[in-house]
């Protein structure tokens, strides 16, 4: 196993021991907040496990790898020559455009919520970055919103974030809620 794939098989182990806790800790939660965090936990856990053992077995190795892209292939698969740091000016880009999304994903959630900045996020990040046309990404984000809307407040009764411009101007736009914490 070359350098790479020795820390690469640490870095999903550490991710993993930090998602085994975060999700062990959760069944103290009471009530509907120990079921978010099992759905969410049960599958990264599984996730990174594939992952670990994809990346110790070099056959099951090469049969996840469709599942990644080009701009993500080391600077060794792209031909281009690493820079310092061992990355390509490639790979900073594509780091700094995935940086940029999050950061647009958080600042949106914190502003309008969950409900409006999902969508938005998901449909825009559908268009520019997986070259989706319009109309495909629009059907997608529709359907996965109303999944997570019929999930998180109908079937589990959990309020999701609606954001602090609703706290901010509550007469414009009707007020907000806060989950509860317990």
């Amino acid at each position: 196993m070359s350098d790479t794939g020795k820390l690469t098989l640490f870095v999903e182990a550490f991710l993993l021991t930090i998602a085994l806790s975060i999700t062990l800790g959760s069944l103290q939660y009471a009530g509907n907040q120990r079921i978010v965090a099992l759905v969410i936990g049960a599958p990264t856990i599984g996730l990174l496990a594939l992952l670990m053992i994809a990346e110790a077995t070099p056959r099951l190795a090469r049969a996840t790898r469709a599942f990644g892209t080009d701009a993500d292939a080391s600077p060794d698969e792209q031909g281009g020559a690493p820079a310092a740091g061992g990355m390509n000016a490639g790979t900073w880009r594509r780091v700094g455009t995935v940086y940029a999304w999050l950061l647009f994903y958080f600042a949106a959630m914190f502003v309008a919520g969950y409900y409006v900045a999902t969508p938005l996020f998901m449909l825009l990040f559908f268009i520019r970055e997986s070259g989706l046309s319009a109309s495909r990404a629009a059907g997608v984000t529709a359907l996965t919103s109303v999944v997570f809307y019929l999930l998180f407040e109908t079937l589990l009764n959990i309020p999701l974030w609606t954001g602090a411009l609703p706290l901010i101007a509550p007469d414009l736009l009707g007020g907000g809620r806060v989950p509860p914490l317990n």
